[in-house]
């Protein structure tokens, strides 16, 4: 009989060239399935709640797969938990029900920012504010899917200080590529220039991607977490996760 299994992994990015497989090179996913090979060969992908580019790190992300093979859930946590000590950890692994699927099944996901600036950051909440809600934001993504959405509802945005860094935080029901780099990166520019703090939701509604900046180096991004009920409409508590 077919069993479908969740993990919970947190990695740094720095070493893989991002989550998805690719031949010949480190990613998340092939380190996970190596580590899987002798105890479920017939595993041979993995789902997962959010996909993060080359660089970007992993406090909650999830993954999912399904085997026809029996094994012990301990011993197989273990030999994922060594597949790379020194960039990944494995903080669960736990059989879920057979239709749970780590992207499908996933209502919300949550992105952190950590930059070394010190732009104002009572103006840079006040300047993310406008963008919440449901709306296109193909203006602040990079190499979007022909013929995908590109809605998003962004039920949250926050800016503040951490220590002595500035900490930024994203809840919403899907991010499309790049789009929180993008919109970080866009949100700073605009508020060191004096720009009205309408300047965001402006460029999201004519959709002008000429008007955005360059994306935020991906070693400054986390994908902090992934949602998998009723979607919530604050914030986590920002000490939990980093």
């Amino acid at each position: 009989m077919r069993r479908t299994y969740r993990a919970t992994v947190a990695y740094d990015g720095t070493p893989f060239v991002g989550f998805a497989k690719q031949r010949g090179l480190r990613t998340v996913e092939s380190t996970l399935l190596d580590a899987l090979q002798p105890i479920a060969p017939d595993v041979t992908a993995l789902a997962c709640g959010g996909r993060t580019d080359r660089g970007v790190h992993a406090t909650g992300q999830v993954v999912s797969f399904y085997t026809r093979r029996l094994f012990d859930v301990d011993e197989a946590w273990r030999s994922l938990d060594a597949a790379a000590p020194e960039a990944m950890a494995v903080r669960e692994l736990r059989e879920v029900p057979r239709s749970f699927h780590a992207s499908f099944s996933a209502t919300g996901r949550r992105y952190v920012c950590l930059l070394d600036d010190d732009v104002d950051v009572q103006q840079l909440h006040a300047m993310l504010q406008p963008l919440v809600g449901k709306r296109c934001f193909s203006a602040f993504a990079r190499d979007t899917p022909a013929g995908r959405s590109t809605v998003r509802q962004l039920w949250a945005a926050s800016a503040r200080r951490c220590g002595s860094q500035l900490r930024l935080d994203f809840h919403a029901s899907g991010f499309l590529r790049r789009q929180v780099r993008v919109t970080v990166a866009t949100a700073v520019r605009e508020v060191r220039q004096g720009a009205p703090t309408e300047t965001l939701q402006h460029i999201a509604e004519t959709g002008d991607r000429t008007a955005t900046a360059r994306p935020i180096d991906a070693t400054n991004v986390y994908l902090a977490g992934i949602d998998y009920n009723l979607a919530k409409t604050s914030l986590p508590d920002p000490q939990s996760e980093l």
